[in-house]
Parts: C-alpha cells; sequence; structure tokens
C-alpha cells in the first residue's frame, strides 16, 4: 500500500526533525525543507497529500505558500502552525484553504490525531470528487452514444473533453481511410492556435477494437489551452482516455449508422426502379395482349361494318326528305359506325410490329408541325401556346410519323384538360441520360394549366381503354398509344400533375437507337400523308 506523503516546512531545524521523527515511526512518508522556495519546488516535482508549514518564515510566510500549493494542487491538504497566533490569522488561513491552525508549542499527540483526521478528510474529499468526475463521464457516455450525426457528436465529444479538464481549445482529427491522413472534424480555436500553443498540451488517440485502420486507430483528441495554465494531471489523462474510449465507439456507431443508412437510400433506390420496371413489363404486355386481338378480329369486324355502313348509306339515299325521324336515327347509326371504325383504326396501331422508319428528325421542326396542326383546338378553347427551345437545331433519330402522332395525342389532351382556358407551354431542351456510357437525350416537356389528373388514378393513365372522358369522347387509347410508340423508340416518359394547376409530361429521347430497330432504305418527306395500311 502506497504511503501518505507529507511535507513539513519549517526555518527552524528543531522543529524539522521533530516532525519528521514523529511521523516516520507511522504510515508516512516524510520531507522536510527550511523554506517556502525550497518547499513549492518540492510540491510541483511530487504528489503531496499534506503540508505542514511555519506560518512566519524569511521572504514568504505559510500564508503565501498557503495559497501557492493550493493553485497548483487543489486537493492537497495544508496544516499551519505558529508561535503567534490571532484570531484574524486563524479565519484567513481556514478561508484560504488550511485544514487547521495550531500554536507552537503543540502536542505530538493531538498533532497526530490532526493529521490522521486531515488525511482522512482528503481521501473523502478525492473520493467525492472522482465519483462527481466519473457521473459526469457517464452522463457525458450516454449522451455521445445515442448520438448518430458525426458532426454533432464529433462536437459534444470535443465540448465535454474540454470540460473535463478546464480547457480553451482543442480538435479532433479522424483518420481517411483512403488518404491515410488525419483531417481536422472539429475544433474549438483555429489550427493555428491549438498547434502553436505554448501551454500545456495533452493528445488521446481515439481507438477502437472494431476500426480496420492500423493499431485500430481512428483518430486523436487535441487539447491544450487549460485555464489554469497548470500541466495536465494524471487523473485529467486518465479521465480523456475513459473518455476517447466511449468516444471511439460512439464514432464508429455513428459511422455505421451513415453507412447503413446509405445502403437503406441505395436499397429504397433499386425497389423504386424494379417497381417501375415491373409495372413497365405489365404495361407493355397488357398492350401486347391489345395488339394481338387486334391483329386478330380487326379485320374481321371492318367487313361486316362496311357492309353495314353500305346499307346505312343505301337507306339514306332513299329517305324522303320530309323524313327528319328517320334521318336522324340513321345519322346516329353513322356516328355509332365511325367510333366503331375509329377504336378498330386505334387498335391497329397496337398491331404494328414493323420496324421503325427511323430518320434524323429535327425535333423542334416536328413540335413546330404539331403546333400548326392543334392551334385551330387551342384557340376556341382559348388556349395561348408558348414555345421554349434550348436550341432550334436538336435532332433525334425517330420515326417521324410515329412520334408527330404521340406529341399531337399529348398535346390534344392537354388542350381538352383546359375548359377555361390557359397556357400549353411545349420546351426542348438537351440532357444527358444516366450511366457513365449514356447517349445525349433531347428532353420535350409538353405542360398544361389544366385541372390536373387526380392522384389516384395517375397510375393508370397508360392503361388501354382507361378514360375519364364521358361516353362517346374518347377510345381511352391516345396515351396508350403514346406509350407504345415512346417504348418503341427506348423513350422515357414520365408525368407530374397537380390538381387544380396542371400537368407536365417529360419525354426523354435518344439521339440515336440501336441498329435492330431500324429498317432499311427510305426517307423523311415531311409532306408524305401518314396512312395506316
Amino acid at each position: 500500500m502506497e504511503k501518505d506523503k507529507i511535507l513539513v516546512v519549517d526555518d527552524e531545524e528543531i522543529i524539522r526533525q521533530l516532525l519528521v521523527r514523529t511521523f516516520k515511526e507511522g504510515p508516512y512518508h516524510v520531507e522536510a525543507v527550511p523554506d517556502a522556495e525550497a518547499a513549492l519546488k518540492k510540491i510541483k516535482g511530487d504528489s503531496f497529500n499534506l503540508l505542514i508549514t511555519d506560518l512566519k518564515m524569511p521572504r514568504v510566510s505559510g500564508m503565501d505558500i498557503l495559497k501557492e500549493v493550493k493553485s497548483v494542487n487543489p486537493y492537497i491538504e495544508v496544516i499551519i502552525i505558529t508561535g503567534y497566533p490571532t484570531i484574524e490569522l486563524a479565519v484567513e488561513a481556514v478561508k484560504i484553504g488550511a485544514f487547521d491552525f495550531i500554536c507552537k508549542p503543540f502536542d505530538l499527540a493531538g498533532m497526530k490525531t490532526t493529521v490522521t483526521k486531515c488525511l482522512e478528510k482528503q481521501k473523502f474529499s478525492i473520493n467525492s470528487v472522482k465519483l462527481g468526475e466519473l457521473g459526469t463521464l457517464f452522463e457525458i457516455s450516454k449522451t455521445i452514444s445515442i448520438n448518430t450525426d458525426i458532426k454533432s457528436l464529433l462536437a459534444r465529444i470535443l465540448d465535454s473533453a474540454l470540460e473535463i479538464v478546464k480547457a480553451g481549445k482543442g480538435s479532433i482529427l479522424l483518420l481517411d481511410e483512403n488518404t491515410g491522413e488525419l483531417t481536422v472534424r472539429a475544433a474549438r480555436g483555429s489550427g493555428e492556435e491549438i498547434m502553436n500553443n505554448t501551454g500545456p498540451f495533452l493528445s488521446i488517440p481515439l481507438v477502437s477494437k472494431y476500426s480496420g485502420a492500423p493499431g485500430n486507430a481512428l483518430g486523436v483528441i487535441n487539447i491544450t489551452d487549460k485555464i489554469s495554465r497548470e500541466s495536465f494531471t494524471g487523473r485529467e489523462e486518465t479521465l480523456l482516455s475513459v473518455l476517447a474510449g466511449q468516444a471511439a465507439v460512439a464514432i464508429e456507431n455513428a459511422n455505421i449508422y451513415s453507412q447503413l443508412q446509405g445502403k437503406i437510400l441505395t436499397l429504397g433506390q433499386t425497389i423504386d426502379r424494379l417497381n417501375q420496371t415491373q409495372n413497365q413489363l405489365f404495361q407493355s404486355e397488357k398492350m401486347a395482349a391489345v395488339g394481338q386481338l387486334a391483329f386478330g378480329i380487326a379485320h374481321e369486324i371492318r367487313n361486316p361494318l362496311g357492309i353495314i355502313l353500305g346499307g346505312i348509306e343505301f337507306l339514306e339515299m332513299n329517305l324522303g326528305n320530309k323524313d327528319e325521324i328517320n334521318k336522324e336515327i340513321v345519322g346516329k347509326l353513322k356516328e355509332s359506325i365511325d367510333r366503331a371504325n375509329n377504336i378498330i383504326v386505334d387498335l391497329l396501331k397496337f398491331s404494328r410490329t414493323s420496324k421503325l422508319e427511323a430518320y434524323s428528325v429535327n425535333i423542334c421542326a416536328l413540335i413546330d408541325e404539331v403546333a400548326a396542326l392543334i392551334k385551330n383546338q387551342a384557340y376556341s378553347k382559348d388556349v395561348r401556346i408558348v414555345k421554349n427551345y434550348a436550341d432550334s437545331a436538336l435532332s433525334v433519330l425517330a420515326d417521324p410519323a410515329l412520334l408527330r402522332q404521340a406529341f399531337f395525342n399529348l398535346c390534344i389532351n392537354a388542350i381538352d384538360s383546359m375548359s377555361k382556358g390557359g397556357e400549353l407551354r411545349l420546351n426542348i431542351y438537351s440532357g444527358q441520360g444516366q450511366g457513365a456510357k449514356a447517349n445525349k437525350e433531347v428532353i420535350v416537356e409538353i405542360a398544361d394549366t389544366g385541372k390536373g389528373i387526380p392522384e389516384d388514378i395517375l397510375p393508370r393513365i397508360f392503361e388501354p381503354f382507361f378514360t375519364t372522358k364521358e361516353p362517346g369522347k374518347g377510345t381511352g387509347l391516345g396515351l396508350s398509344i403514346v406509350h407504345l410508340i415512346l417504348e418503341r423508340h427506348k423513350a422515357a416518359i414520365t408525368v407530374e400533375s397537380a390538381a387544380g394547376k396542371g400537368t407536365k409530361f417529360t419525354i426523354r429521347l435518344l439521339s440515336s437507337l440501336p441498329a435492330d430497330l431500324l429498317s432499311k432504305g427510305g426517307r423523311y418527306d415531311r409532306k408524305k400523308e401518314d396512312t395506316l395500311n
């Protein structure tokens, strides 16, 4: 068991020898010096539990020693002995931090009792301080253990370290696993102030058994600018080492949490892409089924429809001029046949499995053609057409007839959604596809200020025969045909809509197409009529 250390300071040698002989017989290590200068040198170089000092000495008094040693080591206990006692001196000594004020000549038995009580009180005080420090450290550890944000975590660790050792400046440096270099991640005070500080400096490594770095090192905590301007004690270094151990685990947990969040985000994005791909496959399968059905029955239905239409026209020619009722009935029959024929024509478009008649097409010129085709419908609905082309020379490799039809369908739908007037915006600009080797894209936006598409039906708008129009106003195939045309061009279409604010379709066209999608020969003639064979 380590002995308590006692330092005796008295300019009278007989007093020094008396006290040394008295306490050497007990469980103490005793040293003696004749003056204050020697005493302070001893105390700064070693750790003493008790100082017994005379009050009246040459140059420096016992009261001055008391003040000085308390600034160096606040835990040291001091007993003052004097041959000139006064109440005022005793009160002052106790206020400064003396344990007792004893008059000469003193009783050795009484002195032993006083020393025993003094050292017991010191142990109790130190244990209380240590318990308080450990309590503070425990509370800090709880706080940092639940913090998963690395930036705020490092700031909390550094502030806690400065609080524990009562210092003003410090930094935390973490090891970069890629470069192997230490980088400042948190600091109190500038880097130059910390590194160039000439006062006491303490550096504690951050080490985790889970780290893959050499020696399991995560980084280091640097502390300087101690408020007392004294050296860091072994106790302070121990406390910081405990904090650093807890901090290293917390930093590792925060890093793992961050990595896990990144993986969750990536997984979520992957799931979204898979769902999108699945929906596209489902849509394609439905369109393929409709196409196969159309191919099998369209011609068979159109033949009898043609016969029926011919018979109705014959009846119409033989009706009298005054037979208005029958004429109205015949007119409705013809309208119904025309509607049925239009549905079949749309269905036949699904059965077109031939390769694309693709050419280099100026996309801005193509949109201009569409705008010319719809200008009358737009005027009648009080819809203003606004064109915004970032580059009028942008071109894509596409089947112009099919692409024109897709844009026409989207524009007509947009105009129909603005029954009270509005604005149809046609925007064209260039973009870059996803992936390092992605082709350049030409992006076409068709946006309206109409009533918008309800959120609950937005996922269904490309389904065949799905329509929100009144019976007889639409076949429900317009957007399905748009989707099919763009799919054949390996293009992507997305839609954004808000109730009462409008809808925007964004089409991403590739500037080139795979060779297996293209037919051979032919050229693009704008004046050529688009026909279905």
